[in-house]
């Protein structure tokens, strides 16, 4: 059934009953391929075989055009026509043939005019009794010779039953338009113009071939859109979609396919060599098409091109001078002959850059040529990087950078076009920034680097962490990979643990020997920086006493926060610095390194909520930007935070997300600096064997000389550690303290090695060093690290006499409380209520383990609570019904009674709240029992876990 099609129908009919009166007629039928003229002639001719009539059928082949009378043949060749008449007309053409000299233009021979009116006459014979019924399909493929004939038979046909229809493609032919012309001078001609379908038909249309589905609004205009209503069109994009259907009930999103895409072929093909010619033009062209630009690409006359572009808009396959669908332009490249490509491509850039056209737009087509000599083509290409980069699209920048690389003869400027492309690659490739990055090192070993990219080198191995080999670059000397490498760098190892492997056992760190690495790197790459933000305090034998607080004052003269480097000129509030950096940057290549630095300085300094913050606001924004790598980096950082505030589950849900972005997991040190955080998480969850299978397998020998690497031993370690191999745990640790000495990064907030190195000598009886290690980290603090004092402190008090652990255990839960970290401080709070047992104060020490174990629990800590159970021998705790939680902001509590009640929470007695906070152990209680009754409580051991949290400062 035909669609829309009712006027054209129409004057078909009374053209059939006006022949078949003696009013002879020739229909003429054009329209765009695919619109529906063989549909509308196959009407035609059941019309006509209604009305009792001898239809004669032809079609116009291609392959045919050459072949005199291959048209004419087809309607003799009909087995509506008698016998007689039949056999008398292939006779006359087989003369017509016999007679035609190859030399001369068909139907120059001899006596062909006689044969043609024979021919008339043998037809006029048969109309005199029935109606004759002439279609022809596709005449533009139509012989030279069978036009002739035809035009004979309508110029004389005026008072006949007799019907002529004659369907073409529009615009097909562009010269040969005589035969037209002939036919337009006939008294009884008429013209029939078929149109796509507008919108109102479409919905008409997939409502026949789809009844089933119901169709709605917003399916027609998306599949009018992708077709602009050709029906050969919309059939290939029904075949695909419409048989498929949504949630709604209605046609899914009609998205093209491979069928869809050979009909739009189709269409082209049959549009004549002209419109295909201008297919390919607006294919390798795309967005940058004009009119004009194309009849020069295309080598033709503007009129031509413009009918070109005429016939492939009347067939609804290009929407004024661009394709209606990006899979369109893809087929027609994709089918046309790669050397002839090449030389559109070649032709499209030369022109494009003439004619002074970005350097985006001339890009794509240095691209798709594998060469081209040509004076300005690296520069076009660096500036049509930078201008993919300026939307996100780093892979159209690194692929514009790796051809400029190749084509360019300039050696300086090759080695800055590759430092660029590692900067890049970071985005989404780090271990291909990485192997950018060491191509360069090889030529800076070689001697082949101008003193002038010293720095930008050097800056590609810091922005990765790899010290080492930024030290090389700036300061020269022993190359990386023969420098001294931490234990499970290589060589023979054995096993450790569950099946991980460590390398030989190193020395223990030299005190007071540091080679200062960074202080180096430091001098020659931040000339503007203060001396002291990496300085070493000379150390000596003497190590320095416990302080009298918690947290006594550093040092003169020494600074802690090394991570500050890129926040800009030194100034005391380095906090509020990195809070204006974070602020006032956008986040692009050279951006990166300083937003990474402020975030570490929020992360080091205890402010975990502004880094939680900008890490979530980071990760966002790398993520609508497809940024990968970019997202790895922050994912890792964020992973931190999770790690500092004592959330492992999210810590390990955040590294699995920032691997998800990254391609080559194994093969960059970011993979392995994530890794390394992930097995830090999964320890201290308990996992052992996750991380046993991280740690299996083989690390890059590049992480060993980076940041990383302390990571990633620091990770092992402390497996390690958990896993009961404590010489393998001593061997990391030892070798993390080597190498932050030897790199000047001995700061305990950044490496807190001493008190990981401490724990591991707990363990092996070894009391003494552990304390020296550990009075000699506080010393090394400022109150700016309640984190790593709290942990220093916890550990001081497992190494120091019965008597004094009580109060050292205090202290290390007031300054874990601060500093967020909720797992610390159910360690801290575990080996309080461990001492208070055995002290004799059963009371106390059910409370603390119950906060301990509270907090434990929520972290995910499952080796922690396990031991708490074992330690209180108490094993349903965790089968126990959970409590009804209480909401501390409904209760309205004031600021005298939060602070008491969090002290309380914290494990603290009345007493020692009383002295904490200078008020009467009477006062203490008064304010208990407000909490109490305004959180709906029977005593301390219920008050809330997060009460701990709610102050800043509380003791």
């Amino acid at each position: 059934m035909l669609i829309a099609r009712e006027l054209e129908l129409a004057a078909l009919r009374i053209a059939v009953r006006d022949s078949a009166a003696g009013r002879a007629r020739t229909i003429f039928v054009e329209g765009a391929v695919g619109c529906g003229k063989t549909e509308l002639l196959e009407a035609l001719a059941v019309l006509s075989c209604e009305a009792g009539a001898i239809v004669l059928r032809a079609t116009g082949i291609p392959s045919e055009e050459s072949v005199p009378l291959g048209l004419v043949r087809q309607l003799v060749h009909s087995d509506a026509l008698p016998a007689e008449t039949k056999t008398w007309l292939e006779r006359l053409l087989d003369e017509e043939e016999g007679t035609t000299s190859p030399g001369l233009p068909d139907g120059t021979a001899q006596g062909s005019g006689a044969r043609m009116q024979k021919f008339w006459a043998a037809l006029r014979t048969v109309a005199r009794d029935r109606l004759v019924v002439i279609g022809v399909d596709d005449l533009q493929h139509a012989d030279s010779t069978s036009l002739q004939y035809l035009l004979h038979i309508a110029g004389r046909s005026r008072s006949s039953r007799l019907l002529m229809v004659f369907t073409e493609a529009l615009y097909y032919r562009q010269q040969d338009t005589a035969y037209r012309t002939e036919l337009l001078r006939q008294p009884n001609f008429r013209r029939i113009r078929l149109e796509c379908l507008g919108p109102d038909a479409v919905a008409r249309f997939l409502a026949q071939h789809q009844p089933r589905l119901p169709v709605g609004e917003e399916t027609t205009e998306e599949f009018y859109a992708v077709t602009h209503g050709n029906p050969l069109l919309l059939r290939a994009l029904l075949e695909e979609r419409g048989t498929v259907t949504g949630t709604s009930g209605d046609c899914v999103d009609p998205a093209p396919g491979e069928t869809f895409a050979h009909a739009v072929l189709t269409c082209l093909d049959r549009s004549g060599p002209t419109a295909a010619k201008v297919a390919e033009g607006l294919a390798v062209l795309g967005a940058a098409t004009t009119l004009d630009l194309l009849g020069r690409l295309c080598r033709l006359p503007r009129t031509s091109a413009a009918l070109g572009l005429r016939a492939l808009h009347a067939a609804g396959v290009v929407d004024a001078c661009h394709f209606q669908h990006p899979a369109v332009s893809s087929q027609v490249l994709d089918g046309m002959d790669p050397e002839h490509r090449q030389q559109l491509h070649r032709r499209a850039a030369t022109l494009l850059y003439a004619d002074g056209a970005p350097a985006s737009a001339v890009a794509p087509h240095l691209l798709a040529l594998e060469r081209i000599d040509e004076p300005w083509v690296v520069a076009v290409l660096c500036d049509a990087a930078e201008e993919a980069l300026a939307d996100d699209e780093d892979g159209v920048a690194v692929a514009c950078l790796e051809l400029a690389h190749r084509v360019c003869d300039e050696p300086d400027r090759r080695i800055e076009i590759k430092v660029r492309t590692s900067v890049i690659l970071r985005r989404n490739h780090p271990a291909a920034a990485e192997t950018a990055a060491e191509e360069l090192l090889a030529a800076v070993r070689a001697g082949r680097t101008p003193a002038r990219y010293t720095t930008a080198i050097a800056d590609l191995f810091l922005a990765h962490r790899r010290l080492e080999e930024a030290h090389e670059i700036l300061v020269g000397g022993t190359h990386a990979e023969d420098a001294v490498m931490p234990s499970g760098a290589g060589g023979s190892g054995r096993a450790v643990g569950s099946g991980v492997h460590a390398g030989p056992a190193v020395a223990a760190p030299e005190r007071g020997t540091a080679t200062a690495l960074m202080n180096s790197i430091v001098e020659r790459r931040y000339p503007w920086a203060d001396s002291r933000m990496t300085g070493i305090p000379p150390q000596s034998r003497e190590v320095r006493a416990l302080p009298a607080r918690p947290g006594g004052e550093p040092p003169a003269g020494r600074v802690s926060q090394p991570w500050r480097l890129l926040l800009g000129p030194w100034r005391g509030d380095f906090v509020t610095a990195a809070e204006e950096m974070l602020q006032r940057s956008a986040l692009t290549d050279a951006t990166m390194e300083p937003i990474t630095s402020a975030i570490k300085c929020l992360l080091f300094s205890g402010e975990t909520k502004r880094a939680r913050h900008w890490c979530d606001v980071l990760l966002r924004n790398t993520a609508r930007r497809g940024a990968g790598g970019w997202h790895a980096m922050f994912a890792g950082l964020r992973a931190e935070v999770a790690l500092a505030e004592g959330n492992p589950e999210e810590a390990e849900r955040c590294i699995d997300a920032g691997l998800s972005r990254i391609t080559e997991h194994k093969r960059s040190v970011l993979a392995c600096g994530l890794i390394a955080v992930q097995v830090m998480a999964q320890t201290a969850m308990g996992k052992y064997e996750a991380g046993a299978r991280k740690l299996n397998e083989p690390a890059l020998q590049a992480v060993y000389a980076s940041a990383y690497g302390l990571t990633y031993l620091r990770a092992r370690g402390h497996y390690n550690l958990a896993t009961n191999s404590l010489d393998a745990a001593l061997d990391d640790f030892m070798a993390v303290g080597r190498t932050a000495q030897r790199w000047g990064l001995d700061q305990p907030v950044w490496v807190p090695w001493r008190s990981d190195l401490a724990e591991a000598l707990l363990g092996t009886g070894e009391y003494e060093e552990a304390e020296r290690l550990l009075l000699e980290q506080i010393s090394r603090l400022d109150d700016a690290n309640p984190r790593i004092h709290g942990i220093s402190l916890r550990l001081l008090a497992e190494a120091s006499a019965p008597g004094e652990r009580l109060g050292l255990l205090t202290r290390a839960v007031a300054q874990l409380r601060l500093s967020g970290d909720r797992l610390e401080l159910a360690r801290a709070l575990c080996d309080l209520g461990e001492t208070h047992k055995r002290l004799g104060d059963p009371a106390q020490a059910a409370m603390a383990s119950r906060r301990a174990w509270e907090l434990a629990r929520e972290c995910g800590a499952e080796p922690l609570c396990a031991r708490i159970r074992l330690a209180h021998g108490d094993d349903d705790w965790g089968t126990r019904p959970e409590k009804t939680l209480v909401d501390t902001r409904e209760a309205k509590l004031s600021d005298s009674e939060k602070r008491v009640a969090a002290l309380a929470a914290c494990g603290y007695t009345n007493r020692d709240i009383s002295s904490q906070l200078y008020i009467t152990v009477s006062t203490v209680e008064q304010h208990l029992t407000r909490v109490y009754r305004k959180l709906k409580i029977g005593g301390r051991q219920q008050l809330p876990i997060d009460l701990q949290f709610d102050l800043p400062e509380t003791a």
